[in-house]
């Protein structure tokens, strides 16, 4: 059986760096970096998914911007449809309700942290696209 899965991400940025976030150890994938979000629930859009999920996970209200990019993950029998947005923090202090750790960090930096393998091409395409001068 093939299962597809709506997935949606945040990349946010605040003072140069971006956000990013450790899964919990116990998780699929634990302690690995991703960019913050999760699954689309039944009659949510896209976007009330990601303001959700950020929420939930990390106690902020954040505010949609754009679409950064899409993009099809492969693995075992199930296919995830990843929709990123780039987005802004506009209210909240920051709670590891469901990460390990989170981290700012500059686009430099980011090569120094292990990504889960979908978020790897959401890596690249930050640095092709915002090279840093």
């Amino acid at each position: 059986m093939y299962i597809v899965k709506q997935v949606t991400a945040a990349i946010i940025k605040k003072d140069g760096k971006y956000l990013i976030c450790q899964r919990g150890a116990d998780d699929e994938c634990g302690l690995l970096w991703e960019f913050p979000g999760g699954k689309l629930e039944e009659g949510e859009t896209l976007e009330e998914c990601i303001i959700r999920e950020i929420k939930e996970e990390l106690d902020l209200d954040i505010r949609v911007l754009d679409v950064f990019t899409t993009n099809v993950y492969h693995f075992d029998n199930k296919e995830v449809l990843f929709t990123v947005f780039n987005a802004e923090i506009t209210g909240g202090t920051m709670k590891l309700n469901e990460h390990n750790d989170a981290k700012w960090v500059t686009l430099g930096e980011l090569a120094d942290y292990e990504f889960m393998p979908a978020d790897i091409v959401f890596v690249e395409k930050l640095l092709k696209s915002y090279p840093e001068n």
